[in-house]
């Protein structure tokens, strides 16, 4: 049976697991792997590879971290005559020049269900709207982000209290499905690439961490929403007593507190801890106090001296 050759382009802890499901295939086989150039991170600044880096060193497969597509880098990819590009997670734009050098495509799979959530952070937009679905896409890629025709996709069900990194798992189990199941039909020309309805477009856009601070004038459920879909970063955030402090998990509670201003402490006990909120209030079931590990809330309130109307 025909093998087909592919260059994989990704940068993010999942986009090595996409890259591990499609290497299981023997039919798939990898040439090349196109990750971003190390970066420096940490408190120390140290370059640091991505996951996908350190795994092409590991296993000895070319690896290029080009930090523009400049003709050389395009001339390299050539070399390979690759029948498709596979991007997941690549964080920037690839060219049209690139787009068009593979016979078969650049195929990319996206985290959710196009045209919903176009853009760099689509399972934490999804989690920070309500959305109750969500899913995976396989797509041929165009210049325009996200834009491009939709081969296959898969539906995720969102449940109320899911987090990003919920979120992932379920779509890790989807997108294999999905690659198992379509990949190469597409590949073989079974399948017809169907074009988007551009006028349901909706954009994640990249969250920065200024945006990841707690307003306690907004509503209880927009908070708790916004405190799973931030759960592995960068965490919903806000001061205690000049401190920050991060926030993973919380909780919506069923009735309001009227006597209390937005921000302040609205009920405490040994393992409870309630802010009053816009509408509604919130209990913090875990969070990390800087300089200090994360904690239950029972645990972290064993070393705070806290009282009611104390301030967030």
């Amino acid at each position: 049976m025909k093998q087909f050759s592919f260059i994989f382009a990704g940068t993010s802890d999942f986009s090595l697991d996409c890259l591990k499901l499609l290497i299981k295939n023997p039919r798939l086989k990898l040439k090349a792997i196109i990750s971003q150039p190390d970066r420096l991170k940490g408190r120390g600044l140290k370059k640091q590879s991505s996951a996908i880096s350190s795994f092409a060193l590991s296993k000895k497969i070319p690896l290029f971290l080009p930090e523009s597509q400049s003709t050389e880098f395009l001339n390299k990819i050539q070399e390979k005559k690759c029948d498709f590009s596979f991007v997941c997670a690549y964080g920037q734009i690839l060219s049209l020049n690139y787009l068009n050098l593979f016979p078969k495509g650049s195929l990319n799979l996206h985290l959710s269900l196009l045209p919903r959530w176009r853009g760099a952070a689509p399972i934490q937009r999804a989690l920070m709207a309500g959305d109750n679905r969500t899913g995976v896409c396989l797509q041929v890629m165009t210049e325009k982000l996200d834009a491009g025709d939709i081969i296959a996709s898969r539906e995720i069900i969102i449940n109320k209290e899911d987090n990003a990194k919920i979120l992932f798992e379920k779509s890790l189990k989807e997108t294999e499905i999905l690659l198992s199941e379509k990949l190469l039909s597409y590949l073989e020309g079974e399948i017809q690439p169907q074009p988007q309805d551009p006028s349901q477009a909706t954009y994640a856009h990249k969250i920065d961490k200024p945006s990841a601070q707690i307003t306690w004038t907004e509503t209880a459920t927009n908070l708790h929403n916004k405190i799973r879909a931030l759960y592995l970063g960068p965490q919903a955030f806000c001061f205690l007593k000049r401190k920050r402090l991060k926030i993973y998990h919380s909780q919506l509670i069923n009735h309001s507190f009227p006597d209390f201003s937005p921000g302040e402490l609205c009920q405490i006990e040994k393992n409870k801890l309630v802010v009053a909120c816009g509408e509604g209030a919130l209990s913090l079931l875990e969070v990390q106090k800087e300089g200090k590990k994360r904690q239950g809330i029972e645990e972290f309130l064993k070393g705070q001296s806290l009282k009611l109307r104390d301030c967030f």
